[in-house]
């Protein structure tokens, strides 16, 4: 009997070895969780589009804090000309669950690819630079915003934008434009 204790002991004291080990393999998974979450709005875009995510975002992070703000956003309406609506800036800002980092970035992105309205998105954003709520822009202005704010387009890619954009008497036709976009040349 004296026997079996010792034995029972000895495998109890192998277990409580083993059982560092065995934690961090369940440990792991746990850690791999939040990962795995994440590594879901990550697995929505391929690498070359993630890379462009993060530049943009980088673009609008001003101060450079890892989080877009308020005054991030007014800095870009500034650098374009614009004013920016107090309102507006905060409801942007609202759109994240939580302060807006990268990781909030591509989620906001990945939610709106998988259902609800991007198109409407793309047609607003047109619509800020858009005045007089014509639903065209004029194409020497856009040529102008796309080769010198932000990640500036280059000459070979702003022909590759024209090739397919709605252009009539030197007005881009933003809401035509869009759909293309969204839908290709044939649904327009």
């Amino acid at each position: 009997m004296g026997e079996d204790k010792k034995e029972k002991k000895k495998k109890k004291k192998e277990k409580t070895e083993e059982a560092p080990a065995e934690e961090a393999s369940d440990e792991a998974p746990a850690e791999e969780k939040p990962k795995k979450k994440t590594g879901n709005v990550f697995a929505l875009f391929n690498q070359a589009q993630i890379q462009e995510f993060k530049e943009a975002f980088t673009m609008m992070d001003q101060n450079r804090d890892g989080i877009i703000c308020e005054e991030d956003l007014a800095a870009i309406y500034q650098q374009v000309g614009r004013d920016p609506d107090p309102k507006q800036l905060k409801a942007m800002v609202a759109e994240s669950p939580g302060q807006l980092n990268f990781t909030h970035f591509l989620t906001l992105f990945g939610e709106n690819i998988a259902g609800t309205d991007p198109e409407s998105r793309l047609r607003d954003a047109f619509a800020m630079f858009d005045e007089k709520a014509t639903g065209k822009m004029a194409e020497e202005y856009i040529k102008d915003l796309l080769m010198n704010v932000g990640d500036p387009f280059s000459k070979d890619e702003i022909k590759q934008v024209w090739k397919e954009a709605p252009i009539e008497g030197g007005q881009l036709d933003y809401l035509k434009f869009v759909a293309i976009i969204k839908r290709g040349k044939e649904d327009e």
